[in-house]
């Protein structure tokens, strides 16, 4: 999948209405982050007991890690994450 077909997808899944059903942990997750991460993710991988996508990106206005999970192109769930920073580090 192209850059270009990455964003497309990313604006889809979160312009899908699911996205305001969606508890937020941490107050200030912005869909803008949730589209950078699925667009361009650190690092993503399958979840093999679920085969939901798991997207994971350093969000650099709150110097933090977020994790996205995305189920059928719909987002599950989008938050901070804290146990990544030993996992991956910091990236600033």
């Amino acid at each position: 999948m192209g850059e270009d077909e990455r964003r497309e997808y990313a604006r889809r899944v979160v312009s899908n209405p699911t996205w305001h059903r969606i508890e937020k942990p941490h107050r200030d997750v912005t869909p803008e982050w949730i589209e950078n991460i699925i667009a361009n993710p650190y690092h993503q991988e399958t979840d093999p007991t679920d085969g939901r996508e798991l997207y994971y990106g350093w969000v650099d206005e709150i110097q933090k890690w977020m994790k996205v999970v995305v189920e059928d192109d719909q987002l599950h769930t989008a938050h901070i994450d804290r146990r990544l920073i030993s996992r991956f580090g910091r990236l600033s």
